[in-house]
């Protein structure tokens, strides 16, 4: 059987394909189109993924879409209606728009079908968490979601057992901490729904002076659930004053928001720092409110917000859990994987068949596809007969390098596939890489890919991470080896590398290790900031020539800046 599943909508939509309940392939709108966050119907990234596979569209029985339109109507409609006295015209507006985005969203996902298709609407949260326990290891599991809203639910709680996923309990919008982090995003002049990962950054660099404030904005009570005090925001109800999000009382206390492109002050740092531990309080009470809940050891984690890398290291290392998995593409995204996977357990009663450990599930190029580009292109390159020793001796000399290798991951995270290297050692490696090849803030740290099995030598706790999603403590010895990936805080957000899982990127960490002496090297995502991850031959070569990258390896082939 043959599954379709389609993740996102309004923002980051994305397909994925389960054959016989094996994932098959998946990959995002935004690698195709090269518009970052692409919403809308995925329709490149369905075709993609039908060709991939040597179907068409009458080859699909099923297709499971991410959210539940009437659901979702229905619920906002009402709350809407409450609404309408504090702020008519804005209230109705919203509603017309409801009912104007759901037909879009029907009619749509009714254009993907096939004759014999049949589309299924699925509840949000529970394909978000399905896509987390479905994929993991764990045969029981708790399940928490976390993320700005779906029909209407923004937290939502349950139990994994087998195939089944099961309700425990939810937190409805507006008392929601992805709109928190959003609206917290917004104000210090980042792009919301898009630069959360910013605020995560920043905040390690300021102190939570507003702790005490921001406690009371989120309120987190003892038993393990939490609200929002309302009077601080006004989103729920019509655009502020100055930001969209925040009422006269907010900024009253903590003065304008940073418009884009302005200084960060310390006052923004202050409000990054206190905001990332207020949302860290918040679900470290909610994973220990699950816990008890539930008795389980193991817990997977999803939606938009189990993206905030720091929240999960600390998740991990303060938590009642013995174990979280996290999916790699863990927002709207992923929900393609989720929502297909859900439907085919649901649909034939059969057991899993797999557990995810490689998140290179989007396009891949051959040999013979790259050298015709380079070629045609007229591009000189080398095809040296141990590429792995020669990007080695290129990191080493401090040499930064395009790795474009394999299928594309799936998910926001660069994890091998496309990715930028560089030499982990190099004092000003940071800021180099910063200012002259990603072209992005100051603040912004760089991650490591280390070798699996050596990664407790120099992370504290940490064990596997392959998809890059939980910060450690670097060691305190090893800070000073290190110190284009340690962050001003003295963590670093790790990628652990399994040989059996990604043999040639092992093998480049291996060799770069009897060059320099530490068994990782820096990576960051192949792009520069606003744009995707590079998707083709033709994405990375422009992307190289554009910025300040001195080396490209592209499949077997390298390209050398003279």
């Amino acid at each position: 059987m043959n599954i379709l599943g389609i993740g996102g909508y309004s923002h980051d939509s994305a397909a994925a394909l389960v054959c016989d309940g094996q994932l098959v392939a998946a990959v995002a709108e935004e690698r195709l189109t090269r518009r970052k966050h692409q919403g809308g119907v995925p329709r490149n990234a369905v075709a993609w993924c039908l060709e991939t596979a040597g179907l068409t569209p009458g080859d699909i029985s099923h297709i499971g879409c991410y959210m539940r339109p009437g659901l979702r109507m229905a619920r906002r409609w009402a709350y809407r209606l409450g609404q309408l006295v504090r702020s008519p015209l804005y209230s109705a507006g919203y509603m017309g728009y409801e009912a104007f985005h759901n037909a879009m969203y029907v009619h749509g996902m009714r254009e993907l079908r096939g004759r014999a298709t049949r589309l299924h609407f699925m509840e949000h949260h529970p394909a978000h968490a399905a896509g987390a326990f479905l994929t993991s290891p764990f045969e029981r599991a708790a399940l928490l979601s976390i993320d700005y809203v779906g029909e209407f639910a923004a937290t939502w709680m349950g139990i994994g057992e087998g195939t089944r996923i099961r309700k425990l309990e939810s937190r409805n919008y507006p008392h929601s901490l992805g709109v928190f982090y959003s609206a917290i995003t917004d104000y210090l002049g980042f792009l919301r729904a898009s630069d959360e990962y910013k605020v995560m950054g920043l905040a390690s660099y300021g102190e939570p002076e507003y702790l005490g404030e921001f406690r009371r904005i989120v309120r987190v009570h003892a038993d393990g659930k939490y609200n929002l005090d309302l009077s601080w925001f006004c989103c729920h109800y019509r655009p502020g004053p100055q930001s969209g999000y925040f009422s006269r009382k907010f900024l009253d206390r903590f003065g304008p928001p940073r418009r884009k492109g302005d200084p960060v002050e310390e006052r923004h740092r202050n409000v990054a720092a206190s905001a990332q531990k207020i949302l860290e309080e918040a679900a470290l009470a909610l994973a220990s409110r699950l816990q008890r809940a539930t008795g389980l050891r193991h817990l997977c984690l999803s939606g938009g917000v189990a993206l905030n890398c720091s929240m999960n290291g600390r998740l991990r290392r303060e938590s009642p859990f013995d174990d979280i998995f996290i999916q790699p593409a863990s927002g709207d995204d992923g929900i393609a994987i989720g929502a297909a996977l859900q439907l085919h357990h649901r649909l034939t009663g059969a057991p899993r068949a797999f557990v995810l450990r490689d998140a290179r599930l989007g396009p891949s190029f051959s040999d013979g596809e790259i050298r015709a580009f380079l070629d045609r292109a007229k591009l000189t390159y080398e095809t040296p007969p141990d590429l792995e020793s020669r990007v080695a001796d290129l990191l080493a000399e401090g040499r930064i390098v395009g790795w474009f290798q394999d299928r594309a991951e799936f998910g926001p995270r660069a994890l091998g596939a496309r990715s930028i290297l560089a030499d982990p050692t190099r004092p000003g490696m940071k800021d180099l890489l910063n200012s002259c090849v990603k072209h992005r803030e100051e603040f912004r740290p760089f991650a490591p890919s280390c070798l699996e099995e050596r990664a407790s030598e120099f992370f504290t706790g940490c064990a596997s991470s392959p998809f890059m999603l939980f910060v450690y403590p670097v060691e305190p010895a090893q800070r000073g080896r290190l110190p284009a990936i340690t962050h001003v805080d003295g963590t670093a957000r790790v990628q652990t590398v399994a040989k059996d899982v990604q043999p040639r990127y092992y093998r480049l960490i291996e060799a770069f290790e009897k060059r320099r002496g530490v068994p990782m090297v820096l990576n960051t995502s192949f792009n520069v900031m606003g744009e995707p991850i590079v998707n083709t031959p033709a994405d990375a070569v422009r992307c190289f020539y554009s910025t300040g990258m001195d080396a490209l390896a592209l499949g077997n082939h390298v390209l050398v800046k003279r």
